[in-house]
């Protein structure tokens, strides 16, 4: 018995050494014995929900500045003067570029200033030829006439016609000048819808007695008429219509008054 604990306290004495001897710093694993050891959690990890990204904007905000209206392109119309006669700026076809002209329409005649339905002539060719706005132009065998005056067909921008339109509405008459004739067909025709259907001016102006037939005459003929008032200049010979706007002031027309310029049947033209 006693020898058996000898033997197991040397057994003892040896194991506790063993231990002193065992470095400590390698056991990283072992916690210290009065650190109660953290138990693992069974819960998984809470994911987080990826969050949608944002489109980016990649629209230029709208400019601020507006777009410029690009200028008008060939011959346009600068005003209108009376139903037969505009203003127009060339481009340097037939007329030259840039140059400021007044246009006569061809093979055509609207009523004067102060007669009857000279106004509502006037309107209907600015609704048909606004400021601003291009026009199409073709000559014929005469350009211009002894008043520099252009003497031209015209197409606006829907490519109305306007010598025939004026005609066909009742604006105007048919009136040809030779040698200028290429619509007279058109514009002739144009008139005699409108006079059979009572159009405008046809029904709205009482019509003015034709004059009557000459007869032979054989008597010497008359001197030559005189100005009735010297500090006058003649009015215009007959021919291509002419209005007051043509001329430079007052004139003498006398009893005959070819353009019809004299409204207060005086003599004196353009008063």
């Amino acid at each position: 018995m006693v020898l058996l604990g000898i033997i197991l306290g040397l057994g003892g004495l040896g194991a506790l050494l063993e231990d002193e001897r065992r470095p400590t710093s390698g056991r990283a694993d072992t916690a210290p014995a009065d650190t109660p050891a953290t138990p693992r959690s069974t819960r998984p990890p809470e994911q987080s929900t990826p969050q949608p990204s944002k489109p980016r904007d990649t629209a230029k905000p709208p400019s601020t500045l507006k777009p410029q209206a690009a200028p008008p392109t060939g011959v346009v119309v600068l005003r209108v003067i009376d139903g037969d006669t505009v203003e127009v700026r060339g481009d340097g076809r037939i007329v030259p570029r840039d140059t400021v002209a007044r246009v006569r329409l061809l093979e055509i005649d609207t009523p004067e200033r102060g007669a009857c339905f000279a106004d509502a002539a006037t309107s209907r060719t600015a609704a048909l030829l606004p400021r601003g706005s291009s026009i199409r132009i073709e000559r014929d065998a005469e350009l211009t006439d002894r008043y520099d005056r252009y003497l031209l067909y015209v197409w606006n921008e829907q490519g109305v016609f306007v010598n025939e339109s004026l005609v066909r509405s009742g604006h105007a008459k048919a009136v040809l000048f030779p040698p200028n004739d290429k619509y007279w067909s058109t514009v002739s025709r144009a008139e005699g819808a409108a006079e059979q259907a009572g159009t405008g001016l046809w029904t709205a102006c009482p019509g003015t007695p034709e004059p009557p037939a000459s007869t032979p005459d054989t008597t010497e003929p008359a001197a030559p008429d005189t100005p009735g008032r010297p500090d006058l200049s003649n009015g215009p010979p007959a021919g291509p219509d002419v209005d007051c706007s043509d001329l430079p002031g007052p004139v003498w027309v006398g009893p005959d008054d070819p353009h019809r310029l004299d409204r207060d049947g005086d003599g004196i033209g353009c008063e």
